[in-house]
């Protein structure tokens, strides 16, 4: 029987795993930012409207495949053998796959009922969101095996098919089809790519196989993933409709400042999880005194690049958002606030994630993201961007507590659990395969 696994030892190692991981994060989000700024440059307000209607049509999909397959497959064989590692991802992207034919036949379906200048992007989309899904699907897959690096190589591939076809169709007049189906097909080429890279031909047949085994982790997820994404667009209206589109505006350049730091915390959030996992064959108190450096680590990024920001010269600063660079430089305190915060969340979150404790981490969602809308919306109709940045901020410390009370509670059941686990099976227990622990024991 295979038992090769993926090393823990060695602090080097794992240095080396969450840099790639963060490389990963940030070669990922720079090439939608450069695509976002090819494609504003290329068409009219009203195409780059329309492209941004496509672009978040592909964000729902993702995080709906993300909660359906990805996440589980981070979960549940992060810390496997080899070939259980390969059966799993087998599944998971399967299941990937399947989410991408059915969103996509709905954007077809969508695209030839809108008619107008929707039609084509959004049939370009339906056409290569299964292969958009897979490729995303391939990067949870290598971080799980313990090799962002492969993740990070699928991620230069897309980046390396996209844009030199991207800059040939700009010495022209293109459409937002065809930079839809340029940044489409780049994906496409990457899940291909995939596929070579992990020797792992997705398994679609036997999806029905997949959600039966993680039907205790999928829906909860799909549920953060809601509660998530509808807070977000609520406090974005909200904040619109209380205090203007100028507060919007305001508030927006505010967080492009704190940036890197959101990439830092997302690249080490989805890294941590895998070696979180790994962490927990030895014991749950490694596992929290890991969570707590972890988190502590983040808050100390984010308290570190708040500082910067307060005190970057206003020369550089107006040189980068011009007229914008005043008000939003007047929210770096509250938003610093509320980043460090953020780093807290996303360590007790990766935790939870690792104890696959999803009735936990979704209980924390159901309070923090209402939590978060109240507390951005209330202070908006005080004080405008200010008022929503300083809500926020309060919001984001009372959810830290929830998501670490939520922790705390998980980790006795699964100490309870440790010793059966470890004596039915002769050896410390695994967090792979299907169903291997209890649904009761995320960002």
């Amino acid at each position: 029987m295979e038992t090769d696994r993926i090393r823990t030892t060695g602090s080097a190692a794992l240095i080396r795993r969450a840099g790639w991981g963060i490389a990963d994060q940030a070669l990922s989000s720079l090439t939608n930012f450069a695509l976002g700024i090819l494609v504003a440059r290329a068409v009219s307000p009203a195409g780059f409207g329309v492209f941004t209607i496509v672009f978040a049509t592909y964000t729902i999909a993702l995080g709906l495949s993300r909660a359906i397959a990805s996440e589980p497959l981070l979960v549940r064989y992060s810390a496997s053998p080899s070939s259980m590692w390969r059966q799993g991802t087998r599944l998971a992207s399967g299941a990937a796959l399947l989410v991408g034919l059915g969103l996509g036949l709905c954007c077809i379906m969508a695209g030839w009922v809108t008619r107008g200048a929707l039609c084509g992007p959004l049939v370009i989309l339906g056409l290569t969101l299964p292969g958009l899904l897979l490729q995303d699907c391939w990067r949870y897959a290598f971080l799980a095996r313990g090799s962002p690096i492969s993740a990070c190589v699928n991620d230069l591939v897309w980046a390396l098919a996209l844009f030199p076809v991207l800059v040939l169709l700009q010495r022209g007049q293109p459409s937002v089809t065809l930079l839809t189906l340029a940044w489409g097909a780049g994906g496409t080429a990457a899940a291909l790519f995939g596929i070579h890279q992990a020797h792992v031909v997705p398994g679609l047949r036997q999806t029905f196989t997949w959600l039966r085994d993680q039907r205790d982790l999928f829906p909860r997820f799909l549920g953060e993933f809601a509660l998530s994404a509808g807070a977000g667009q609520l406090t974005v209206y909200g904040l619109a409709a209380l205090a203007g589109l100028a507060a919007l505006g305001v508030f927006r350049a505010g967080y492009i400042l704190f940036g890197p730091v959101q990439m830092l915390i997302m690249g080490v959030g989805w890294v941590a999880i895998p070696e979180l996992v790994r962490t927990l064959q030895s014991s749950t108190r490694r596992l929290l005194w890991a969570t707590t450096s972890l988190s502590l680590g983040l808050a100390g990024a984010a308290l570190a690049w708040g500082t910067i920001v307060l005190l970057l010269p206003s020369s550089l600063g107006v040189s980068l958002l011009r007229a914008m660079w005043v008000p939003a430089h007047h929210l770096s305190v509250a938003l610093t606030v509320s980043w460090v915060a953020g780093g807290l969340i996303a360590g007790a979150a990766a935790a939870l994630r690792a104890l696959a404790a999803a009735k936990s981490s979704l209980g924390a969602r159901l309070i923090g993201s209402p939590l978060g809308v109240v507390g951005g919306l209330f202070g908006a109709t005080i004080n405008g961007a200010g008022g929503a940045a300083w809500g926020l901020a309060l919001a984001g410390w009372i959810e830290a507590l929830v998501w670490w009370r939520q922790l705390t509670r998980a980790l006795p059941d699964r100490d309870s659990l440790l010793p059966a686990e470890a004596s039915a099976s002769g050896r410390a227990p695994v967090l792979s395969g299907p169903r291997a622990i209890p649904e009761e024991c995320s960002p």
